[in-house]
């Protein structure tokens, strides 16, 4: 059972009162009642937040971002997306990085907890589920966007990772390719299981096989992907396309090709999973790729939060996935030869 704000003041030795003030720093106690109150929370391992909401509202008006890499060009357009909903309603953003690490948003997601924001939307691990839980039942409006975890119950956000790494291998399929090289990402995190699993799907439905020769771990960086060509083609048998799961490592296979003079497409096809950066796509060839929905995904989860916090979306959970769009570019041609 856990503790009420009663048991705090019981084990303190003080009034439900003083507890009060102790939590929401408001009157003059002092200080060695201060530190039994404190002492005590901390035994009974109740959060302070938690007793500060119980006998406080607080309206901060504040919402918090945690993503995974704030200088994902992608993760700051849904960043942007986030900012442009809110600051139409006067909302304040706090907005941090986990750097892909668990404990970072461990920590971070304690700190926003404690700074009492009132939702959080999240670009998660997948390896923090207990303390997002522990958000949730603390009545915190939580959004999972491009990461969506389907055991949590929240609202979630995201791409339609599978569909999009379907229709790549379906583009490369048609064109006559069935020697596929695969550059994935960590398959540890949500959104690099999601999509190598779209891969291996597709490639049972189009009766491919794909060999362990032609599989990298590119750990979605650029210079995963320049690492993943030198491989490919130190094989005896080469790929005759090759599939990147996202930008940043499309970059690098792009830049590893230039310097071992091969040609894209006449030598190899490349596609990827998202839109490169600006400058990239100055380059010649043009990409082939499947849309994401960065800025889309930052608006609707914005609008979920708020919803929760006015009561008016009365659905348990919302799971919003939108349909990823094949681009097809120059980068991408008919297999010559298998």
């Amino acid at each position: 059972m856990k503790p009420t704000i009663k048991d705090v003041a019981k084990l303190a030795g003080v009034s439900v009162g003083t507890v009060s003030k102790v939590i929401n720093k408001e009157g003059n106690v002092k200080p060695e009642l201060q530190k039994k109150v404190w002492d005590s929370v901390s035994e009974l391992n109740y959060h302070p937040n938690a007793v500060a909401r119980s006998l406080k509202s607080s309206n901060t008006h504040t919402l918090a971002v945690l993503l995974a890499d704030i200088t994902n060009p992608f993760q700051m357009t849904l960043a942007k997306g986030i900012e442009e909903v809110m600051y139409e309603h006067d909302y304040q953003l706090l907005i941090s990085s986990t750097k892909e690490n668990p404990e970072i948003e461990r920590r971070n997601l304690k700190m926003l907890y404690e700074k009492r924001v009132e939702g959080i939307i999240v670009c998660t691990t997948g390896k923090v589920n207990d303390e997002i839980r522990t958000l949730i039942s603390q009545k915190i409006p939580v959004v999972l966007v491009d990461r969506p975890v389907l055991s949590l119950p929240v609202d979630i956000v995201a791409d339609h990772n599978m569909l999009g790494m379907e229709l790549l291998v379906g583009h490369l399929h048609q064109l006559g390719h069935r020697r596929i090289g695969v550059v994935h990402g960590d398959l540890n995190t949500v959104h690099g299981s999601i999509r190598y699993e779209g891969i291996i799907k597709a490639f049972e439905q189009y009766g491919l096989t794909l060999s362990s020769g032609l599989r990298f771990d590119g750990n979605f960086t650029f210079d995963g992907g320049i690492r993943a060509i030198h491989h490919f083609f130190a094989q005896a048998e080469r790929p005759t396309a090759v599939l990147s799961a996202n930008n940043n490592m499309t970059a690098g296979i792009l830049t590893a090709c230039r310097s071992k003079g091969i040609r894209v497409p006449q030598d190899v096809s490349i596609v990827t999973f998202g839109e490169l950066e600006y400058n990239w796509n100055l380059i010649k060839p043009s990409m082939t790729y499947v849309s994401q929905s960065p800025l889309m995904i930052g608006h609707k989860a914005a609008e979920l939060v708020l919803q929760r916090l006015n009561n008016i979306y009365q659905e348990e959970v919302s799971h919003i996935f939108f349909t990823p769009e094949l681009i097809i570019g120059e980068s991408s041609s008919v297999v010559e030869s298998l």
